[in-house]
């Protein structure tokens, strides 16, 4: 049993699941992928935000290899910028 399915937790299962044991993953949000997803944090403004992004540059090769994952690095319209929220709006 993993307990998070972040990104953290997906790959545990992914090798137990290889190693040939059963594996169940709970998670509380209604998504998988924690960090390593992007979302739109504001309604009516289109930009996606993740909190993994800058970290996709170290997910270590010898995972990529083993687990056959697949992912593009896609360039960005908007360079960067951070997101400001006064009273409750973006």
């Amino acid at each position: 049993m993993i307990v998070g399915g972040g990104h953290n937790g997906l790959v545990a299962a992914a090798y137990l699941a290889r190693a040939g044991q059963s594996v169940l993953v709970l998670e509380r949000l209604g998504t998988t992928g924690g960090a390593a997803i992007s979302t739109r944090p504001f309604a009516g403004v289109d930009a996606r935000l993740s909190r993994y992004s800058y970290l996709v540059s170290l997910l270590p090769d010898k995972i990529v290899r083993d687990l056959g994952l697949d992912f593009a690095v896609r360039k960005r319209t908007v360079s960067s910028y951070t997101p400001a929220v006064r009273d409750g709006r973006p």
